[in-house]
């Protein structure tokens, strides 16, 4: 695929999930003065500055934001170096990595710390990009293994043809 379509699906998939993720970050922070327990002991609306990465690790570190940073560029430099094996499928799993690990990035600069609102179970609070980093991981690990799978099927079929 061209780098320039890739590019406009990634900037376009980026667009909408950091809108919608700083836009109910704000929503959430503004209007919600205490928790909102929806369902009790299983979802509920409950504020968090995540001053670390992941779970809340590694707090208060300024070096969060450079790991961030490597990994965004190691993700985008995937993209480049594999454009002739992108699928729109992969674009979109690495766009919805991307995008979430852009949107947590702007809270990180700009406020020293990721906005988690989203409670559920005992499970560390989150938010939608994080749901995003999550959801693209897991898609496109799924499709690696996937595709591993079938090339691992190919070359056996390939070895048992020639000893045919």
């Amino acid at each position: 695929m061209k780098l320039k379509k890739i590019f406009k699906i990634v900037i376009l998939i980026c667009l909408i999930t950091i809108i919608i993720d700083q836009t109910s970050k704000i929503l959430i922070s503004n209007f919600v003065k205490k928790d909102i327990i929806i369902l009790q002991d299983v979802f509920s609306i409950s504020k968090v500055e995540n001053e670390g990465i992941a779970f809340g690790l590694n707090k208060q570190n300024m070096g969060n934001i450079g790991l961030c940073l490597i990994v965004l560029i190691v993700m985008i430099n995937y993209l480049i170096s594999q454009k002739d094996k992108m699928t729109p499928t992969i674009i979109v799993f690495l766009s919805l990595i991307i995008s979430g690990g852009i949107s947590n990035l702007i809270d990180r600069i700009f406020k020293g710390y990721v906005f988690d609102f989203i409670k559920i179970a005992e499970f560390p609070v989150f938010n939608i990009a994080d749901i995003c980093i999550v959801i693209g991981w897991f898609l496109f690990l799924m499709n690696f293994l996937k595709e591993t799978v079938i090339d691992i099927k190919a070359m056996k079929q390939i070895k048992k043809d020639k000893t045919k």
